[in-house]
C-alpha cells in the first residue's frame, strides 16, 4: 500500500433535493458534502491518525457519521459485543450505541468506509427529499428531547460540522468552522452558555459573563455575547456601558473544541481572561456541554 498516494475517488453523492428545503436540511445536505470533500483528498496514512475523541481514529468519525445516517436510513444497531477496551470510553448509553456502529465498520478497507459514507448520504439525501413540510413538523425522538424532526436534522448538522473540525484537527488541517454552516452550528453553543454559566459554573447573582470569539468573518465565528445572572442566567446583548464581571475572550478553534469537549481551554492559549479570574477560570473548566 503507498501510504504518500492520494485516496480513493469513488462517485460523489447524489445532488440534494430541489426546491427551498428548510435551513436545517439545506446545511446537513451541505455538510455532507463538505465531509466528502475533505474525504477525497485524503492520504491513507491519514485515516489511521489519532483524533480528539478518545479511542478512535478518522476512520472511526467516518464510521460514526455514516453509522448515524444507518440508523436514521431505518437500518438496525449492530447486534455485537463491544471489546473491553472501549468501555475506557464508552461511558453513557448514546457512546455505547455510537461504537457499535464503529465497531462494526472497523473491519472494512478504507475504500469500502468511504464508499459506505457516500452511500448512506445518498440514501439519506433522497429520503430528506421527499419528506413533505408536515413530516419534517412531525416529532420525533432527538438526543435533545423530542422535537420536531427537522430540528432533529439541525443537531445532525452540529455533529458533522465538529467531527469535519474532528477530522482537521487529527490530521493538521487549518480549522474550517467558519461560514454559514458555522454560523448556524454555533447557535448551539451559544445557547447553551446560561446552563454552563449559571448551573454548572454556580455564576453568583449579579453577574455578567461576556464571552467574545474572535477571527475573521470569513472563516471564523467572530460573536460576542453576554450571560446575565439575575435568578436564573439567560443571554444577554452586549452591554459595553455595564462592567462584566468577567470577560472571555477565545479565538475561534478554543471557543468550539472546550464547547464541545475536545480540549480544555487554559488562559493564554486560545483565551484570555479579565476581571475575576476564579470565576472565568471555573466557566473555562465546566464550557464542555456535548455528549
Amino acid at each position: 500500500m503507498d501510504t504518500n498516494s492520494p485516496d480513493v475517488t469513488t462517485d460523489a453523492p447524489a445532488a440534494e433535493p430541489a426546491g427551498q428545503a428548510p435551513e436545517e436540511i439545506r446545511h446537513l445536505i451541505q455538510q455532507w458534502k463538505r465531509l466528502d470533500e475533505l474525504l477525497a483528498g485524503l492520504k491513507r496514512d491519514d485515516w489511521i491518525a489519532a483524533t480528539p475523541l478518545p479511542g478512535w481514529t478518522v476512520r472511526d468519525v467516518v464510521a460514526h457519521v455514516a453509522g448515524t445516517e444507518h440508523m436514521l436510513a431505518g437500518e438496525a444497531v449492530p447486534d455485537i459485543e463491544l471489546p473491553a477496551s472501549a468501555r475506557e470510553y464508552v461511558l453513557n448509553p448514546i457512546a455505547e450505541l455510537n461504537e457499535k456502529f464503529v465497531q462494526e465498520a472497523r473491519p472494512l478497507a478504507v475504500e469500502d468506509a468511504f464508499e459506505d459514507f457516500r452511500d448512506v448520504v445518498a440514501e439519506r439525501t433522497e429520503q430528506l427529499s421527499e419528506m413533505s413540510a408536515a413530516d419534517l413538523e412531525a416529532e420525533t425522538d432527538s438526543p435533545v428531547g423530542r422535537v420536531p424532526f427537522r430540528r432533529f436534522m439541525g443537531v445532525r448538522v452540529f455533529d458533522c460540522w465538529i467531527h469535519e473540525d474532528d477530522i482537521r484537527q487529527a490530521i493538521g488541517m487549518q480549522h474550517h468552522l467558519g461560514g454559514d454552516i458555522g454560523r448556524f452550528a454555533v447557535g448551539a453553543i451559544v445557547n447553551a452558555l446560561p446552563r454552563i454559566v449559571g448551573k454548572k459554573a454556580a455564576a453568583p447573582d449579579g453577574s455578567r459573563v461576556r464571552f467574545r470569539v474572535t477571527g475573521d468573518a470569513g472563516t471564523d465565528l467572530p460573536l460576542a455575547t453576554d450571560v446575565v445572572v439575575d435568578g436564573r442566567a439567560a443571554l444577554a446583548d452586549v452591554d459595553d456601558t455595564a462592567q462584566p464581571t468577567v470577560e472571555l475572550v477565545f479565538d475561534t478553534p478554543t471557543f468550539v473544541r472546550a464547547a464541545t469537549g475536545r480540549i480544555v481551554a487554559e488562559p493564554g492559549s486560545g483565551v484570555e481572561i479579565s476581571g475575576d479570574e476564579d470565576l472565568g477560570r471555573t466557566i473555562l473548566g465546566s464550557l464542555a456541554f456535548t455528549i
